[in-house]
């Protein structure tokens, strides 16, 4: 049955399109600290929940035991930050959700289709690492259920793109193309659910997917695997193939352009997934959704290396916001700032609104879903051999504190988590050194730190009595 399957794929498959403070002292805002008028009132149910701290232990020593080998070593450079939240409404929808997975997995209800907790973080360099991204994934999969990898990218985005549950191996003809100029990118905001993509029409140009030893959730166990691309006038063909089986051929071409989606009729046989370029076309890619059949969570790592939250705002919107709405994510979060940090010439008004503007896009996108603001780190400037204190990195927490509270979001301060305002310098000389000497990314130990106690501040609310 399988070959017959395979051998009738042989010609292209049709497109799906769609439409397009004082450390760790929360600190109110002053006069924006109303909800946003634009966001439309919650209607979740407040449910009673059990404690279960033990579940927490538990995915901590699981996860750490897959990341590090063992239990993170105790050290005082690292400070637990709740999440700053004055409304204590903020995390109510990505709660409620939980509790809609417990309640399905223990057999109180019992839903026909699996439930989904989808969670989209975004952010710049240190979520393209995927490193607390990825704790965080393994913690709340292993407490609340595998629900799978999640939106991937199908090309190495930079040297330094990388993610925890599985490995990219690609050829140099892609052109990768998001906000970030360079002689090569066209810059027309056709960019897709993670704000970036990658683009060839040589015939020689493949990518492929392999599984990562050690992984949190194994991307060959995905029962479901959707391809993301660009639909557009004289574009080109491209085949999805496993190690066995004809490829499927999917066109790209189209009158118009929009979004295209193809759904592997057999993913289980496709791992490791390869995809290649004809060469009749200009083909573009924009990434994949990994999941599995089963209740849990999901985590889309959504993170470009030295991007900004306002590169939001350049996105041709409806090649995002057609995706995201098909996530439909409980919980978004925005991981921004430290880019910020150097574009001194911009006021930090204009940095402020641009926020704002980026935050009534995901309220258009995802009314209903919760939302959390992460600061950025306490990033160094060098002067005279010295590292001292950045000053518009005061600026760029106080406005994400007040914008977060605001719009009805909670805010995360990394600056204070790591001990405030010059405890980088400590963090690079640690031994093992917790940062690198750019005084901003972290070492893999520091994320794992990050993300240990990131996913601790994530749940305060939900444990507690």
């Amino acid at each position: 049955m399988l070959a017959g399957a395979l051998a009738c794929q042989r010609d292209p498959v049709p497109n799906l399109a769609i439409p397009i403070p004082e450390l760790n002292t929360p600190q109110p805002a002053p006069s924006v600290s109303q909800p946003s008028p634009n966001r439309p009132t919650r209607t979740f149910e407040s449910k009673t929940r059990r404690v279960d701290p033990v579940s927490a232990q538990t995915a901590h020593a699981l996860i750490q035991g897959r990341m590090f080998g063992g239990p993170l070593p105790e050290t005082p450079l690292v400070h637990f930050t709740p999440i700053e939240d004055p409304s204590g409404e903020a995390l109510r929808p990505f709660y409620d959700a939980l509790d809609e997975i417990l309640s399905n997995r223990n057999g109180t209800v019992t839903d026909a289709q699996p439930r989904k907790v989808r969670i989209a973080f975004y952010g710049s360099s240190s979520v393209a690492a995927d490193r607390y991204t990825g704790y965080l994934r393994g913690y709340l999969q292993h407490r609340f259920g595998d629900g799978g990898v999640g939106f991937v990218s199908l090309v190495p985005l930079s040297a330094w793109h990388r993610h925890t549950e599985l490995a990219l191996s690609a050829s140099k003809q892609w052109v990768v193309e998001h906000t970030l100029p360079n002689k090569r990118t066209q810059l027309d905001g056709r960019y897709g659910l993670l704000g970036a993509s990658a683009r060839s029409s040589r015939r020689s140009t493949y990518t492929q997917l392999l599984p990562t030893r050690g992984a949190n959730t194994d991307p060959s166990n995905s029962d479901t695997i959707e391809l993301h691309y660009l639909r557009q006038p004289r574009g080109g063909h491209f085949d999805l193939l496993g190690p066995q089986g004809t490829p499927y051929a999917i066109d790209t071409r189209a009158d118009s352009f929009g979004l295209g989606l193809f759904e592997a009729p057999d993913p289980h046989r496709l791992f490791p997934m390869t995809v290649r370029v004809h060469g009749d076309g200009e083909v573009r890619l924009f990434g994949a959704v990994l999941e599995r059949n089963s209740h849990g969570v999901v985590l889309d790592e959504l993170g470009v290396g030295g991007s900004r939250a306002a590169d939001l705002l350049t996105w041709t919107e409806d090649l995002w916001l057609g995706p995201l709405e098909r996530r439909n994510p409980a919980l978004f979060v925005l991981a921004y700032g430290a880019n910020e940090a150097m574009d001194v010439d911009e006021p930090i008004e204009v940095y402020r609104d641009n926020l704002l503007a980026v935050l009534d896009k995901f309220e258009r996108a995802t009314p209903t879903a919760a939302c959390v603001l992460v600061g950025p780190a306490d990033f160094r400037l060098e002067q005279d051999r010295m590292w001292v204190s950045r000053p518009r990195i005061d600026a760029i927490i106080k406005v994400q504190r007040s914008v977060a509270f605001a719009r009805g979001c909670g805010f995360f301060d990394t600056r204070a988590f790591a001990g405030g305002d010059g405890s980088m310098n400590a963090w690079v000389t640690a031994d093992p050194p917790l940062a690198k000497v750019d005084h901003l990314h972290l070492t893999t130990l520091g994320y794992l730190y990050m993300g240990r106690t990131f996913a601790d501040a994530l749940m305060a609310g939900y444990d507690s009595p």
